[in-house]
């Protein structure tokens, strides 16, 4: 059942949105969905979105270093 109102619910919604803002919409609902279902914690989904700096980021690899400029 909560599938199913997810999915009227979504299809309802995208009818008025731009085709660029379907995309966000889709990302939004399944983010929320993942963290509601316990698959994805949700602090990992806020440091996607938010891209907080990691304070300690530890070393870069050799390999990565030499194409990257700082």
């Amino acid at each position: 059942m909560i599938e199913s109102i997810t999915y009227t619910s979504f299809t309802y919604t995208r009818r008025g949105l731009f085709e660029r803002h379907k995309v966000i919409v889709t990302a939004m609902l399944t983010f929320r969905i993942l963290i509601k279902k316990g698959i994805v914690p949700e602090n990992e989904i806020e440091h996607l979105i938010m891209g907080k700096l990691d304070p300690n980021p530890g070393t870069m690899p050799e390999v990565t270093r030499s194409y990257l400029n700082e």
